[in-house]
């Protein structure tokens, strides 16, 4: 059954409630293009004959623009979500449009070949360019998690930079929950990789420096079955605001007033809850409900 509030006053509100997923700027992001395709496939097959007219016009535009976008990526993720792309399209849109993005479909790859073609003559300079160890921190501080765990296998030096304990301190922070742990400082501090104190950080240098964040960060990654899955987005509680992973840096965290507290900022948010999200469905679930909550609050 279609949400009633799809089709009031004209569908506004799913018109707005897509507007706010971003997704045709984050096709125009190198980092996000693989994300969005994804999620623009997910919508096809499960919300897109659900959706006002308005809406489904809207999903066709960003899917017509992702196709014509495929050629300045040179990225097997971004073919991969491609070809998820066109199967969902093909599945969900009526015979007109379909031709269309079958045709688009076709012009992409062949796009795409011709890049990778004409890449494969450049010219090259000889031997390799390398960068002394405080310039690669200083870049990798405008890594996104994701990019610091593809930079770290380039090469030697780039490895060694992008396991930098303070990155991943920062990476820590940007993520997870920081609780007073100063009770219990006699307790094994790894017990502790999820509880983190702020203050205890700024006061213990040693401590910062010694201990290993970049383990700690994979434990308490691969310990959430929700993290596992490697989600592209995460919503903060505390300014209600879906946000893209890809944006969050050591240089450029999210900010807001309940990150100021220390306390719990960001939560991993699948693409079924960004199309229950869309779809109103808040009754799916408890996933779901915090997802529509999110957006609703922050309107």
């Amino acid at each position: 059954m279609m949400p009633p509030y799809l089709f009031e006053e004209g569908g506004s509100l799913a018109v707005e409630r897509y507007e706010l997923l971003g997704l045709k700027d984050a096709l125009n992001r190198p980092s996000d293009y693989s994300s969005a395709c994804q999620e623009l496939a997910a919508i096809l097959r499960i919300a897109y004959s659900k959706l006002p007219k308005n809406v489904q016009s809207s999903i066709f535009c960003d899917v017509i623009c992702a196709f014509r976008l495929l050629g300045g990526f040179e990225t097997c993720s971004g073919i991969a979500a491609v070809y998820l792309l066109v199967q969902a399209a093909e599945v969900a849109l009526p015979k007109q449009k379909k031709t269309v993005v079958t045709s688009e479909f076709k012009h992409a790859m062949v796009a795409h070949k011709r890049l990778c073609k004409a890449r494969q003559y450049e010219g090259h300079f000889p031997g390799s360019v390398h960068l002394p160890h405080d310039v690669l921190l200083h870049i990798f501080r405008f890594f996104d998690m994701r990019s610091l765990l593809t930079a770290s296998s380039v090469c030697w030096a780039w490895n060694a930079a992008a396991k930098d304990n303070m990155l991943w301190m920062t990476q820590y922070s940007i993520f997870f929950v920081k609780l007073n742990i100063s009770s219990q400082k006699n307790s094994q501090f790894s017990d502790f990789v999820g509880e983190v104190d702020d203050a205890l950080l700024k006061g213990d240098e040693n401590l910062s420096t010694n201990f290993d964040w970049r383990g700690a960060f994979k434990r308490k990654f691969t310990g959430s079955s929700s993290w596992r899955l490697r989600p592209h987005r995460g919503f903060c509680r505390h300014c209600k605001c879906i946000i893209w992973l890809s944006g969050l840096t050591c240089n450029m965290p999210h900010k807001c007033c309940g990150s100021i507290k220390g306390r719990l900022k960001i939560k991993p948010m699948s693409v079924h809850m960004l199309v229950d999200y869309l779809l109103g469905e808040e009754n799916s679930g408890e996933s779901s409900r915090t997802a529509t909550d999110v957006i609703i609050r922050k309107r």
